[in-house]
């Protein structure tokens, strides 16, 4: 099964590939925003007892992989496979629901910002383009928020973390 519909995939336009260099090329960037993010807001207390360092090594794996995810280079089992770990994995190590969605939300924001940032929106061709990949990552990110809520729901099975 495919990430991305067919309908949409015809949509996309080279542009959009701009924001997948960005996110591929800015991971570390992104990674490092999103976890002073999550270590100061007030709806994630459960990340402000992480270390730094271990949750930037969870956010950059998200963001690195987040390019190849959305561009179709993965399919929609990888991306079923690795948010229900997540969601077993958080679940395992206590975090509320609402938090771990709240971060998974935070990581688009992040995303966006930059996207604003980087003058990616400067034409009305690029705001066109970005509206395209808006709804690619919005189809993204409801995968991600479905399945890490199903993960969390499911009991852990060995192996699956």
């Amino acid at each position: 099964m495919e990430l991305i519909p067919k309908e949409t995939r015809a949509l996309h336009l080279p542009g959009s590939d701009r924001l997948i260099k960005l996110i591929e090329t800015e991971a570390k960037d992104l990674a490092k925003e999103l976890v002073e993010t999550l270590r100061r807001h007030p709806q994630t207390p459960t990340y402000h007892g992480y270390s730094a360092e271990e949750l930037y090594d969870r956010a950059f794996n998200l963001y690195r992989n987040l390019g190849s995810w959305i561009s179709q280079k993965s399919e929609r089992e990888d991306l079923a496979k690795y948010y229900t770990a997540l969601g077993i994995q958080r679940h395992q190590e206590g975090f509320p629901l609402s938090e771990v969605l709240h971060a998974l939300n935070l990581m688009r924001r992040v995303l966006w910002k930059r996207v604003n940032e980087e003058g990616l929106l400067d034409t009305i061709t690029d705001f066109i383009q970005a509206m395209e990949l808006d709804h690619q990552v919005q189809l993204f990110f409801d995968r991600a928020i479905l399945y890490t809520a199903k993960g969390y729901e499911t009991p852990a099975s060995p192996g699956l973390v």
